[in-house]
């Protein structure tokens, strides 16, 4: 059977970049929140074309290209997840005009967000059409018109970072906006306010200024999500089964790797941060979303609620069957640039994937995590090449090696000295006399024979030992032991 309609994919070019290129955090959110709304704003809102946009409500209809067909609707969302949008049109004329519109809105809210509409024509075969739509959207990616504002004049001024022309001073806030950087903004600024105790806007507010200024990146991204997606669909080549089963997968995907765990980790932090004894002790347990979607996350937060987050993430995502993910850590203070951090919050998440791709560990959760002491001067793999590699045991999976670590460093915070664990870390850089002279010296002074699992299994943990020297008053002994 012959059908006039088109099947099309809207993707966009470049989006880490896109919400990064500032390290505002307010901006960072708000590109995220662009980002995310684009789509659907567009498609749930105009009122120039007859689109059906509520995807989620319901299970599509028999014969589903019958029921399109003869519905009225000009385009119907088939699909959102990953960050695109998938949306079956009437007919080419349609596609065309839906995307002059949504061009124009796209410049107008975004500026200067690239957006990759691809398409192809519907046979009937939903498998085989989704192939051809994912070709053409790798090859838009890779050779199609890529957009960036016009050069500025000479006695243009212009931010630092993006090189784009000032188009807005704040002289009150002592700030200066972009088109893009004051879309971001307003965008923030429309975001109703989550009035939960345990959240949090401003970074500064999540530390205690003047004793401790560090937070954490978390970024967050599932497993093996290509191959999942192709598992659902294997064989369900008809329209009705094939978006049945991609809108259920995208679905659940959203609710068991972030819906359900954020859930959870407010709930927890909210009960610590209620039974503090103390505003200050409060500012530990606070936390920010900062992007979500799909099956990645991406969390900032106070550096000593790190364990607890990631404990009832990976606890909770346990719980959804047949779901794995790999996170990152990047540990800094409060004033270093965001954008450079969780650049290394991200390469901490491929460096666990590298593991979670191997045959032996599919299925596992990766933890690797790196604390940025100073200025950030080289990428993760070159700090992990040059300066780390000898010495630490990350990344860790996290039923295994990362639950050890955990009691361990909870181990040595109850039983030994602040003083011993930071020796033993620069120990292990030192050398192996140095290290079994430290053990040495420290099994001595356990006279009640508390450490000896440590002492028993001291090669198997020395660059575990490492690792807990450089969180130790973070993640165990927050007030020190001396």
């Amino acid at each position: 059977m012959k059908y006039e309609n088109i099947l099309a994919l809207y993707d966009c070019r470049s989006k880490q970049e896109y919400i990064y290129r500032t390290n505002r955090v307010q901006e960072i959110i708000g590109g995220s929140e662009i980002l995310r709304s684009l789509f659907t704003d567009f498609f749930e809102n105009t009122k120039d074309f007859k689109i059906k946009s509520d995807w989620q409500n319901g299970d599509v209809p028999e014969n589903y290209l019958d029921y399109f067909n003869k519905s009225g609707n000009d385009a119907e969302i088939i699909y959102e997840g990953g960050g695109n949008l998938c949306v079956i049109y009437k007919n080419e004329d349609t596609y065309k005009a839906v995307n002059r519109k949504f061009s124009r809105e796209v410049l107008e809210k975004a500026f200067t967000v690239n957006v990759i509409a691809s398409s192809t024509e519907v046979t009937g075969d939903f498998i085989e059409d989704r192939k051809k739509l994912y070709a053409e959207n790798t090859l838009q990616k890779n050779t199609g018109a890529f957009y960036t504002p016009c050069n500025v004049l000479p006695f243009t001024q212009v931010d630092r970072v993006s090189f784009q022309a000032i188009v807005k001073k704040d002289k009150k806030n002592q700030k200066q906006y972009t088109t893009e950087s004051k879309n971001k903004q307003k965008k923030y600024d429309s975001i109703p306010e989550n009035k939960n105790s345990v959240f949090e806007k401003e970074f500064d507010k999540f530390v205690d200024k003047g004793t401790e200024s560090l937070l954490a990146v978390i970024y967050i991204d599932g497993n093996n999500m290509g191959e999942k997606v192709k598992n659902v669909t294997q064989g369900k080549s008809d329209y009705t089964s094939g978006i049945n089963a991609l809108r259920n997968f995208s679905k659940q995907t959203n609710k068991d790797f972030v819906e359900n765990p954020i859930k959870a980790i407010t709930e927890k932090l909210t009960e610590l941060y209620n039974n503090a004894k103390d505003e200050k002790e409060q500012k530990k347990y606070l936390f920010r979303k900062i992007i979500s979607g799909g099956d990645e996350i991406t969390i900032v937060c106070n550096a000593h609620a790190v364990p607890y987050i990631l404990e009832i993430y990976f606890e909770k995502l346990s719980e959804s069957g047949n779901n794995s993910a790999c996170a990152g850590v990047a540990v800094f203070h409060s004033h270093d640039p965001f954008a450079d951090v969780y650049e290394i919050a991200e390469a901490c998440c491929e460096m666990g994937k590298k593991q979670a791709h191997l045959e032996e560990n599919k299925g596992k959760n990766y933890i690797d995590f790196h604390y940025c002491h100073a200025g950030i001067t080289n990428s993760l793999e070159i700090i992990r090449d040059t300066q780390e590699k000898e010495y630490t045991a990350r990344p860790y999976e996290y039923s295994g090696s990362w639950k050890e670590f955990i009691k361990y460093g909870k181990l040595l915070a109850e039983n030994g000295k602040r003083s011993d664990v930071k020796a033993l870390g620069e120990a292990v850089v030192n050398g192996e006399s140095y290290y079994k002279e430290e053990l040495r010296r420290i099994e001595s002074r356990d006279s009640k024979n508390n450490l000896t699992e440590l002492f028993e299994n001291e090669d198997k943990i020395k660059k575990m030992i490492f690792d807990i020297s450089i969180v130790y008053d973070l993640w165990f002994a927050e007030k020190g032991n001396d």
